[in-house]
């Protein structure tokens, strides 16, 4: 079975850029998955990218070919391409971009922003930047996962961003068995055959959720940037969004271990939350489990989720 690198045009007809002057919600379960479709847009009808991300830059980069579009990597880190996560700093970026020029840009992290400010703060600032895309030739898309909301709020924001359907990957090409694959920026060969199949299956989502472990603290003597790189990538691994600590490798000893500390304390929490979650799908809660083991990996709402959790496992709902 052969593998084009090269799709041609007449199989682009389900592949467009959504409508301009608008702002769009994408619900999904991943809201990183449709990366796979936006590397696609630029790469065919060479649409203008502009991404907003938690996600590091040699995290993006397995995804997207960053040489070909804009980013800011919305942490506190210091870095060339930071953006401090503030809602504010991020209408600012959006509105100077969206004065010139077409595209599309992506906002992810949807989750963190609204706890981090609030979700008045948040619809404000969808609102806001909704009556500023009128009439341009911008559209602004906000992925997220409508496990980590809560369903009052997401009819508010499903009203500001109506629902933008990100078609699959499968239904944009004719063949049933062409597939894109990114890898360290650069389509894959006709000759990759086993390493496409090798990346499709790692892009699906495990059918159990993933059992959080409980790693030993590291002493501070320890702990050099070295050490802390691959304990942020063990964390990682178990799908725990610690991209807040990614600034510590190359901050002052000290601070890197204040870092490492306070991270490691909601970790720690994570993890016993996760074994009670267990507890309270074996009784039924299986939605309510869901949403709080999605808030769990972000590390977001821990006293929430500990005081439903007590609620639910004393009896008392």
């Amino acid at each position: 079975m052969q593998f084009p690198n090269i799709v041609s045009t007449r199989n682009l007809h389900t592949l467009a850029a959504p409508p301009a002057g608008r702002i769009f919600s994408v619900v999904t379960e991943d809201p990183r998955s449709p990366l796979h479709w936006l590397a696609l847009l630029q790469h065919e009808i060479n649409e203008n990218i502009v991404v907003y991300s938690r996600l590091s830059p040699q995290r993006l980069g397995q995804h997207l070919n960053l040489n070909r579009i804009e980013f800011k990597w919305l942490s506190e880190s210091i870095d060339a391409h930071s953006l401090s996560p503030s809602l504010e700093r991020i209408h600012h970026a959006i509105s100077t971009r969206i004065s010139s020029d077409r595209g599309v840009i992506w906002v992810d992290g949807v989750e963190y922003l609204i706890h981090r400010q609030g979700f008045d703060a948040f619809l404000s600032f969808t609102r806001s930047l909704a009556d500023e895309l009128t009439g341009s030739d911008w559209t602004v898309l906000l992925p997220y996962s409508p496990l980590s909301i809560d369903a009052t709020e997401l009819a508010h924001l499903r009203r500001e961003a109506i629902p933008f359907n990100i078609p699959q990957i499968s239904d944009v090409f004719d063949e049933a068995y062409t597939e894109i694959a990114v890898i360290d920026n650069q389509i894959i060969s006709e000759d990759a055959t086993e390493n496409v199949a090798m990346v499709v299956d790692e892009e699906k989502l495990p059918e159990e959720p993933m059992t959080l472990n409980l790693l030993s603290t590291i002493p501070q003597a320890s702990l050099t940037p070295s050490v802390l790189s691959r304990r942020i990538q063990q964390w990682q691994d178990m799908g725990l969004d610690v991209s807040e600590l990614h600034h510590a490798v190359n901050a002052e000893p000290d601070i890197a271990y204040q870092s490492y500390v306070a991270v490691e304390a909601l970790v720690r929490r994570a993890v016993e939350c996760e074994k009670r979650i267990r507890m309270i799908e074996i009784r039924g809660h299986l939605v309510e489990a869901a949403k709080m083991r999605f808030r769990i990996l972000q590390l977001t709402g821990m006293d929430a989720v500990e005081s439903r959790l007590d609620e639910l496992l004393s009896g008392s709902m």
